[in-house]
């Protein structure tokens, strides 16, 4: 039952970031929803869940882009990994702590695709790229990420009453 959740969570925000998010446009930067899904889960799942959400986002941005294969795997993997391994040792409540490691986040997914590109496909990307559109998009994610986490948060609780049996446990 989680699954089947999740994989609607997962399709319904690549259907909005897809669509609907073009309209919140700022200097073509849009907010990732998908990789607020992967710091949530990876801070909220059980075990190495949230790695597990991590490729499987990932692999379907890559899938439904059309661009070099690999790169949203990566990227989304490694950052389901990192608060898969840190979710013990960090406390994500509050305004801030919630807002830097999106931020956080979101560097990397830039700094990987940066990396990426310019090194796999040769691309010639300007100097200010990596200055204002990586940091731009990470505080776009960590305004956006805020309001989501809070309503993921309130989506599980609504689950948790909803539903009290012990499988919603791990969510």
């Amino acid at each position: 039952m989680i699954i089947l959740i999740s994989v609607f969570i997962l399709v319904l925000l690549l259907s909005i970031q897809t669509t609907f998010l073009e309209l919140f446009s700022l200097g073509g930067i849009i907010p990732d929803p998908a990789l607020i899904f992967v710091v949530y889960c990876g801070i909220h799942s059980q075990k190495n869940s949230g790695t597990r959400m991590g490729v499987l986002v990932g692999f379907l941005q890559d899938s439904l882009s059309g661009g070099l294969l690999g790169i949203n795997t990566l990227s989304k993997g490694l950052i389901g990994l990192f608060f898969s391994a840190l979710k013990d040792k960090i406390i994500v409540e509050g305004v801030l702590p919630i807002s830097y490691f999106l931020f956080a986040a979101s560097l990397i997914d830039g700094v990987i695709y940066f990396v990426a590109t310019t090194s796999l496909m040769g691309a010639q990307v300007k100097g200010e790229f990596l200055f204002y559109q990586v940091v731009f998009f990470g505080i776009y994610n960590a305004v956006a990420g805020f309001f989501l986490f809070h309503m993921f948060d309130r989506s599980r609780k609504w689950m948790h009453n909803k539903f009290p049996n012990q499988i919603f446990l791990s969510i």
